[in-house]
């Protein structure tokens, strides 16, 4: 494109932040430098709990008292808020998966090299097939893609973990109703289980909020026969 029909692009479709709406940089497809340097900052100052990821500097977490959770850690990038709101909406809404992409590869760069050390796969939480089907792509998928593009390890698989019949959005459940409302909702295959089989695998999801659909997720894993289950997510709420 040339310069003037870029000039003309950009006067006729403003490349606005997708957070603020004000402008961004060409450097930047998303973000402005303003909302950028807001989600890092987000990221590089929490001051998480080493098990269950909560931000000690707005909630206390509970973990050593009642950890109930099949999986042994959690680990989230930023902490949900409406600008973490903003950019889920957008991928889930919006057909944006290269953003979740983004997202994932952006926030891989924080994650220390030990914590793949014994991983052999990645596993992103899956969408019923109506829902995928309807949205076009499962964005935890495209949030994991993103996570490992710059590495040869752990192995993406994305078939074999299903869920067998559709559940009500988790957003105005209470803790206990969201355990019930996925419970038992997912299948694994043989072919998986073979794969799995005494295998370390990191389970993403986008948000964890109770923790209650990585829960029935990893239980599923286990009774497939995983070793060991760690979470990665893009947030915490």
């Amino acid at each position: 494109m040339t310069p003037f029909l870029k000039r003309l692009e950009d006067f006729i479709f403003p490349p606005l932040c997708i957070i603020c709406d004000n402008y961004r940089t060409d450097n930047n497809n998303w973000f402005c430098p303003e909302c950028l340097n807001y989600l890092l900052t987000n990221s590089k100052n929490r001051k998480s709990c080493p098990r269950c990821s909560q931000n000690s500097l707005f909630k206390d977490c509970t973990c050593e008292f009642a950890w109930d959770f099949p999986y042994e850690s959690i680990r989230s990038f930023l902490d949900y808020d409406e600008k973490v709101q903003t950019i889920m909406y957008h991928i889930k809404y919006f057909n944006k998966r290269d953003l979740a992409f983004y997202i994932g590869s952006l926030f891989s760069l924080f994650i220390e090299e030990s914590f793949w050390r014994s991983a052999d796969y990645i596993i992103p939480v899956p969408l019923h097939w109506l829902r995928k089907f309807k949205r076009g792509y499962n964005q935890a998928e495209w949030f994991a893609r993103g996570i490992i593009c710059r590495r040869n390890k752990p192995a993406l698989i994305t078939s074999g973990l299903y869920r067998k019949r559709r559940t009500r959005t988790q957003v105005k459940l209470d803790k206990a109703k969201r355990r019930i409302n996925v419970q038992g909702a997912f299948g694994i295959t043989d072919n998986l289980k073979q794969m799995i089989k005494g295998k370390d695998v990191i389970l993403v999801d986008d948000v964890i909020t109770t923790g209650a659909t990585t829960a029935s997720c990893a239980e599923t894993l286990l009774e497939g026969g995983c070793k060991k289950i760690r979470v990665l997510s893009l947030a915490r709420d």
